[in-house]
Order: structure tokens, then sequence, then C-alpha cells
């Protein structure tokens, strides 16, 4: 779903290009058995239509996987998705889409490069690059983009195709990856509004708790830590983010700043998966000393936003996750249905503490929604990359959305002001003055798991 929806957002027409016009997509292997693309596709822009050999649940019912009884060039956008390595002649399958496709169509073909066999009926092949290279050569059409997912177990690989290139002018480009400094962003000093009437205050689905408000937690780290270089992922208003005072930089799709920030921090207006795609490898010089994750309220989001974060950090790099405590099941909900809103953020704090034991998690009793210190990391871990989709199922799908009693109890969260915390931020500070490799930070870990057991 992710990487159709990117090829979505990069590859596909744009509706303001559109006007009224509707686009025939047709999905082949369309047959909901694990999930459908549907959602993708709304209408009125988009007339979705499924082509399977399934005999129901399906628009085109298919005698042969190779013939589809629709005219040449009539599909405006043809999808395909985890079908081609159960076709056991998939050069014909790809040679029928392209017959399909309108001169200025596009194609989304996304195949598993690893992972399990699966058969349904059959599983017969993993493909590389190089395959989609020679399937475009094959049926006479061009390969735009390709790119294979570091995540598995299926590593995906992902490919855009095109009966006709576009010109150079038209390519599709990379969303900027230029920061602004934060003061050109002031677009409101007016006090931000206490309510939302779309989320009316009630007595119990809007509690809020916790021993210290997060924003003076998070001064506390700031002053204590004094982070050369400080990222934070979703800034809102920017009342966290003017807490920085060195090099800092916010990432948010839509900034809403409504305060001044320092002339050292600079924001960029893109998602997170966006920023980690096209420009972390250059912004992310030098690696984080702490980096603040606070961006779209659900666990596989949190979880994507800390294993990129993860994989750019240094063994010293602190990591905070808000919202990991609900106080209200209702705050937990993935579709937002009262002010005070989680959702399941939780989540991840219950994946990585039982994923990755290696890692120092510290949860706060913080108002009004709990804060995760994170600490230990290794960006050589590769264990909830390989395991990516299968995590996204076990805790996101299959785990329910209303939190456990521990969580709701907040069970085991740490007081703001205990020592442990001031022992954490201690040696975090001391590890990244010393550029200590990992085993040095791991021993230091060690002798904290103690004192802290």
């Amino acid at each position: 779903m992710e990487n159709m929806r990117r090829c979505i957002e990069h590859h596909a027409p744009k509706k303001d290009d559109l006007g009224n016009s509707s686009l025939l997509v047709l999905d082949i292997g369309g047959a909901d058995i694990n999930g459908s693309y549907r959602s993708l596709f709304p209408s009125p822009f988009y007339c979705y239509q499924t082509a399977d050999i399934a005999t129901s649940g399906v628009d085109i019912s298919l005698r042969d996987p190779y013939e589809i009884p629709l005219p040449d060039g009539s599909v405006d956008i043809v999808i395909s998705g985890q079908m081609l390595e159960h076709c056991e002649f998939f050069w014909l399958a790809f040679q029928e889409m392209v017959r399909l496709l309108k001169p200025d169509g596009v194609i989304f073909l996304i195949a598993p490069s690893a992972g399990p066999i699966h058969r349904y009926p059959v599983d017969c092949y993993r493909f590389y690059p190089d395959a989609y290279a020679a399937l475009a050569r094959y049926a006479h059409c061009h390969l735009e983009a390709c790119w294979r997912d570091e995540r598995g177990p299926w590593h995906d690989l992902v490919g855009v195709f095109r009966k006709t290139p576009l010109p150079p002018e038209a390519k599709p480009l990379p969303p900027p990856m230029e920061p602004i400094p934060g003061p050109d962003w002031v677009a409101d000093h007016s006090p931000p509004p206490t309510g939302n009437p779309d989320y009316p205050d009630g007595p119990d689905e809007n509690l809020i708790q916790g021993q210290q408000d997060y924003l003076t937690l998070l001064q506390h780290v700031h002053e204590k830590l004094q982070p050369g270089f400080y990222l934070e992922i979703g800034i809102r208003h920017g009342a966290s983010l003017a807490l920085a005072q060195g090099d800092a930089l916010g990432i948010d799709p839509a900034p809403a700043i409504d305060r001044p920030l320092p002339a050292s921090t600079r924001i960029l207006q893109a998602t997170s998966d966006d920023f980690f795609e096209f420009g972390a490898e250059r912004l992310f010089q030098p690696a984080p000393d702490l980096v603040f994750i606070d961006g779209m309220h659900l666990f596989v989001y949190a979880l994507r936003d800390f294993m990129n974060v993860e994989r750019h950090a240094k063994p010293s790099t602190l990591v905070i996750i808000d919202d990991i405590f609900p106080n209200h099941p209702v705050q937990a909900c993935r579709v937002r249905r009262s002010r005070v809103w989680t959702g399941d953020v939780w989540k991840l704090f219950v994946c990585l503490s039982q994923e990755r034991p290696d890692l120092i998690l510290l949860p706060l009793d913080t108002r009004p929604t709990g804060l995760l210190l994170i600490a230990g990391l290794d960006n050589t871990h590769r264990g909830l990359w390989e395991e990516y989709n299968p995590l996204v199922n076990r805790y996101g799908r299959d785990l329910p959305e209303t939190p456990p009693a521990r969580i709701l109890n907040r069970q085991g969260a740490h007081d703001p002001d205990s020592p442990i915390v001031e022992d954490l931020i201690r040696i975090v500070g001391e590890l990244g003055r010393q550029d200590a490799p990992l085993p040095a930070v791991q021993a230091a870990w060690a002798c904290l798991r103690r004192d802290q057991a």
C-alpha cells in the first residue's frame, strides 16, 4: 500500500490537470485476498476496476490470464501488485498490460524480490531491477522508475512503466528538499485555538494526566544535553521546536508556526517519508544528537520514523517519542474521535519492548499523553527492516485498537524527575562528547540497566 501510494503521488496524473475527467484504473490480479488497492483510487476522479482469474468479487473474471477482454489503448492506469510471482508466464501478462494502456498511460507494477514460498496456486518467481528493464524491452515500453524496498521479508520491487516516455520537462521530480530558516515560517502570532468544534471537550474522552508537562521535560533535556543537531518530526505550531538552542531541523508537510523560532532553526515542508527518501542523506550531516518524533498518530508511521532515524543516528543519539500513553480508549482510536488524541502510537512502545531488547526504553509519566525516551540506537541493526511487514500486521492490524490496562494505567512509567532520567541524559551527553563507539555505549547502557533494576 505504501509503495502504491508513492507511485500515485509521484507518477500518476494530477487531479488539477484533468479537471472533471475520470481515469480508468485496471487492477490486474485485483481480487481482494489480503487487501485491496481500491481505497487509493477514490471516485469520482478514478474509475477503479479489477480483473482476476477469481470467479467472484471482481469486475472482470478472466478465463485466460493472458487475455483481458478490453480494447487496445483503453486504460489510463494499469496496476498489478503481488500477482506477477504467481503468474507462470509473467512476460505474457505484462505484454497484455502494455496492450491495454493508452499512449499516455502508466503501469504501476509491484512484485517481491524475496520472501518465503506462498503458492496461490503457484509461486514461481522473484524479481530484481534488471527483470523490469528486460520486461520494458520485451514489451517495447519505457521503464520510468524502479526501486527495491529495503523492508522485508518481501523486499518488493516497484516499477513505473509508460508506453510513451514523458518529455524531459514533464518528468516527475522529487519534492523540494531545501529547508527555509525558521523566522520566515512565522505565520501567525495570535494565541493558538483552545478547542476544536469537531472534537468537543468531554469529561472522560479528553482526560489528561501526568506528573509534568511534556514541554517542561523537553526543555530540560535541551538544557542538559545541549544537542549540536536537533531533529523534530511533526512540528505543528512550533511549541517544542522553539526550545532548540542550536542547529535544528523541523519536518512537517503542513507547518503552522505561530511563534518566533531561533535563527538557527530550519523548516522543511515535507512528509517524513519523503524527507528520508530524498533529503536525509544530505541534511543529516552530522547525525542528530536529539530527535523528537511527534508526527502522524499511527503506529505504522511512528515505526517507520523510528527505523529511518535509527539508520541515520549515532550510538549516542537520544530519541523521544510522544503520545505513548492514551488516557482513555477513545484517545487511542486510529480515526480521531476526541480533541486529545494519541492514535495507536502506544503500539510502538509495545513493539520495541518485545522486538528490541537491546534498546534502553524509558517511559515517562508526562502530560498530556506520556513520552518514551529511547537510547542505545544501532544504525547497523536490521531486525525491524527485515521483519517490517510481519511487524505491521502483528502490532498494527492484529493487536486490538483498545490499549491494555497497563498502557492506560501507565504501568512502569517513571516520574520525569526520577534520578534514572537524569542518569540517562548525563550518559547520552558524555558519550556524545566522546563520540563513543557502539561497544562503549552498550557497556554504559548495561550499567544503567543494572542501576535501574
